[in-house]
């Protein structure tokens, strides 16, 4: 492999393991309670479910001591109009009558990335091979994701979350929307910047996911746009369905033309098995985005699974007047082992191809990605499925890091696969095969250390490429603290 025939690894896997070896003793004098304990409950109220799970009080006695419990926690926390603060992955504000919420989070992503891409591919030129040269090998840094966020809910009803991200030195908007719950029949309404619902890979959070980045077939996500969403959950949280309308607005969450641009976007999810609070699961799910359009630009491109890399398959801009973009999902979590694919696969409504200058070809086409993973936590621990989401949510380790008290934190190892395929007749975007293998170390329940090794087979970066083909060789590793 090239990254070892010309000795670029010693440098990245050197800086690596010394993150790997970062002394963080500073944080473990800080276990933080959503460690330990249960956001929601007191330290109480955990060790009383403890003594009724191993038999050492009975249903009668427990209901006692629970109530018992409460009173002598909302007596020291002051009147119902007073205020708590405590830390639970997150600093919360809350009132003692629970009619008022508050949560301040954020989260930081450091990544470091080595990359050696072969002769043929980085020599390669864009603009249909007659614009700049490629290139993308090398070593480099970058801060992911510097977010900030405030949430909250107010009166049991209304729910809002505000979020922004200052990574690149620039301020893009995230989450920024507003909501109500407990509506008969529809459950919930949000309104404003969100992500539309689709694909389970998607909408489990960047902080969640398995590796230090998404699939191939990431590129089909609208991600997060400006609109309006209905979701609920049914069958006692065993099936959920969301549906919303969004105007194409990205990161800016700004939008306003005379032309159409918009989606049509839903999502439906199933768990056919579900035992012993999510440990043993089967998770189906299928979306749909519908886009209507009036004869936009619109471009597919793909970097292969690191963010530092260049782009190697490539539509090249084309006009379009729509597309249809079906997503299907599944996900077993058995114990410490856990099994997620997924396939996208767009129907597009093409005009023609405007980076060429042709005149409309009305030639539609069809280009789709495919993913599977593989995970096994050593430690024991198991994923964790949100069932009012229908999304996998935070690990929180068995032992958390305390190498005096015989902590070291989760373990986890994995390996993905992904392909993507841009070309169908008048398309060629290229085509490309990815194989990530990963081990990820929690050290607490927001603290993470990521180590993924990527190698990229580019059958064919597509015309707009200059239709080369090579290979890829990447160490990419990633600090990531949450709160």
């Amino acid at each position: 492999m090239k990254i070892l025939e010309d000795g670029r690894w010693i440098r990245p896997l050197a800086a690596m393991l010394a993150m790997l070896s970062f002394p963080v003793a500073s944080m473990a004098e800080n276990k933080m309670a959503g460690d330990e304990i249960s956001k929601d409950k007191t330290v109480d109220q955990e060790i009383l479910d403890i003594l009724r799970r191993e038999g050492k009080i009975d249903e009668a006695r427990y209901e006692e001591l629970s109530q018992q419990a409460e009173e002598e926690a909302a007596a020291a926390r002051g009147g119902p109009e007073d205020f708590t603060i405590r830390f639970s992955n997150g600093l919360r504000i809350n009132r003692n009558d629970g009619q008022v919420k508050l949560k301040l989070g954020g989260r930081i992503q450091a990544d470091f990335a080595s990359i050696s891409v072969d002769q043929d591919l980085k020599n390669t030129r864009d603009d249909f091979g007659l614009g700049e040269r490629i290139g993308g090998d090398g070593e480099g840094v970058e801060f992911r994701r510097t977010r900030i966020y405030v949430s909250g809910e107010l009166y049991d009803r209304i729910y809002f979350k505000s979020q922004y991200d200052f990574a690149g030195g620039d301020v893009s908007i995230k989450d920024n929307y507003i909501g109500m719950k407990g509506i008969p029949w529809l459950g919930k309404i949000q309104f404003g910047h969100m992500k539309e619902p689709f694909s389970l890979e998607e909408l489990t959070s960047s902080k969640n996911i398995t590796f230090v980045e998404r699939s191939l077939g990431s590129i089909f996500d609208s991600s997060r746009n400006f609109g309006v969403l209905f979701k609920n959950t049914y069958f006692d949280k065993r099936m959920t369905a969301s549906a919303g309308v969004f105007a194409e607005t990205g990161s800016t969450g700004k939008y306003f033309s005379d032309d159409t641009d918009m989606n049509v976007t839903g999502r439906i999810t199933g768990l056919p098995l579900y035992q012993d609070d999510g440990r043993f699961l089967i998770h189906l799910g299928a979306s749909l985005i519908q886009r209507i359009s009036d004869d936009a630009e619109r471009r597919f491109r793909q970097r292969p699974e690191i963010h530092l890399a260049k782009r190697y398959v490539d539509t090249g801009e084309y006009d379009s007047d729509g597309a249809s973009i079906l997503g299907l999902e599944f996900a077993a979590i058995l114990g410490p082992v856990s099994i997620q694919a997924e396939h996208r696969h767009a129907f597009i409504d093409n005009r023609g191809p405007s980076s060429l200058g042709d005149p409309i070809t009305n030639n539609n086409f069809q280009i789709h990605a495919s993913n599977v993973e593989l995970s096994w936590f050593v430690t024991g621990e198991n994923r964790n499925y949100q069932t009012s989401s229908g999304t996998l949510g935070r690990i929180t380790p068995k032992r958390a890091f305390d190498p005096e008290g015989g902590g070291y934190g989760a373990w986890e190892v994995a390996v993905r696969y992904s392909h993507i395929d841009l070309q169908d007749e008048g398309m060629n975007g290229g085509e490309e095969q990815n194989v990530t293998v990963g081990t990820n170390w929690y050290l607490y329940s927001n603290v993470r250390l990521s180590l993924n090794y990527v190698y990229a087979d580019v059958d064919d970066t597509g015309d707009f490429l200059g239709n080369a083909s090579g290979d890829l060789h990447s160490v990419h590793s990633r600090l990531q603290v949450d709160f």
